[in-house]
């Protein structure tokens, strides 16, 4: 699989925390022609991670810095289990999943 998409790296940066995912991927989609593999994964509470390809790290980042000054990198990964496991910020919610439906035979 990795030999036909290529690698892919994480960027974990540090953003206003009045940003939103839609607020990202909206300044960010000028960028789509110049950094064709660019995407906004998550974004909330201050923080933002990005994919893109190891070629486009410096692009994306200076795309970010650019859309929104005061971001700051932190962290780049080629793992979002990596980027999680150190800023536990980046985690995402679960949804619980339903309980299956409980059929209920009344009479005979």
């Amino acid at each position: 699989m990795k030999s036909v998409r290529g690698r892919r790296r994480y960027i974990a940066l540090q953003v206003p925390s009045d940003i939103r995912r839609d607020d990202l991927v909206g300044a960010l989609s000028g960028c789509s022609e110049s950094i064709p593999g660019l995407k906004v994964i998550t974004c909330g509470g201050g923080w933002a991670v990005v994919r893109c390809s190891p070629a486009e790290v410096e692009d994306a980042i200076s795309a970010v810095k650019d859309a929104y000054p005061g971001s700051e990198s932190v962290l780049t990964s080629g793992t979002l289990k990596t980027l999680r496991d150190r800023y536990p910020e980046l985690r995402v919610p679960r949804r619980r999943k339903r309980a299956p439906p409980q059929y209920f035979f009344i009479g005979g």
